[in-house]
């Protein structure tokens, strides 16, 4: 929490553009005001662009404190330099890495799901695989555990590169695959930390929604949970693997 006005005066412009991308854009292209074709991916162009700045910005804060406009951090948090372009260069090509396996696990899982012969008599090899979580019997479960094995094997993956854009922004150099070997050994810290965080967002967004879920309330609603999301539980997470990193980096220099 106490990174949390460190990072509302270093990036609140680049945040205030975040929300404003991620709230107007749809009510834009819903109120007709961009007519072009391709708006829709201008608009996601855009906010993953703000988003990248923001991280980046984020970084520098929480990682070199005062020391940040050294480290290229702009006014309100604008800025496009080498540490973004690392970052950038960075997530594409672990989201390849990481799409490779969610390719391999895909393929094993519907190599085996055709040979069993559990898919005749569906139309798609999806509702099959519907029908087979719903009804839990015989050569099921097999495939039930398969799919539960694999999530959990992708969210350990992921935290495995958890510490990519601390190491990215706080090590001056490019850092992919490699930052596999940082959260070594860290991985239940790092996931216990990180539910500390969502977990009570995940929970207020679904006690909100079920108690506020008609039809005049529900855009306010959806909002203020976009604004609680980009203004507070983005620094949270940034702030804490931030410090996650410093943390391990510090002991492994010993």
């Amino acid at each position: 929490m106490a990174f949390l006005p460190q990072a509302w005066g270093g990036a609140w412009l680049v945040l205030l553009l975040l929300f404003a991308a991620v709230v107007g854009g749809p009510l834009l292209l819903a109120g007709q005001q961009l007519p072009l074709i391709f708006a829709p991916l201008v608009m996601i162009f855009c906010c993953l662009l703000l988003k990248l700045i923001s991280q980046g910005a984020l970084y520098r804060i929480a990682l070199f404190g005062k020391a940040a406009r050294e480290e290229g951090l702009g006014f309100g948090g604008l800025q496009i330099a080498r540490p973004e372009l690392r970052l950038l260069l960075a997530m594409l090509i672990v989201g390849i890495f990481i799409m490779g396996i969610v390719a391999a696990l895909f393929l094993v899982f519907a190599i085996a799901l055709d040979m069993s012969g559990l898919t005749a008599g569906y139309d798609s090899s999806v509702a099959a695989v519907c029908a087979i979580w719903r009804r839990h019997r015989g050569s099921d479960y097999v495939f039930i555990a398969y799919i539960s094995a694999a999530a959990l094997f992708l969210i350990f993956v992921a935290l495995k590169f958890a510490l990519m854009p601390a190491a990215n922004i706080g090590g001056r150099r490019l850092v992919t695959l490699n930052a596999l070997g940082l959260s070594s050994g860290n991985v239940g810290k790092l996931f216990i930390g990180l539910m500390t965080i969502i977990l009570p967002f995940v929970l207020a967004c679904g006690i909100a929604g079920y108690h506020f879920s008609h039809g005049s309330v529900l855009p306010i609603l959806h909002n203020a949970l976009l604004a609680i999301g980009i203004f507070g539980l983005l620094p949270l997470i940034v702030g804490f693997l931030a410090s996650a990193y410093r943390q391990i980096v510090a002991i492994r220099s010993k």
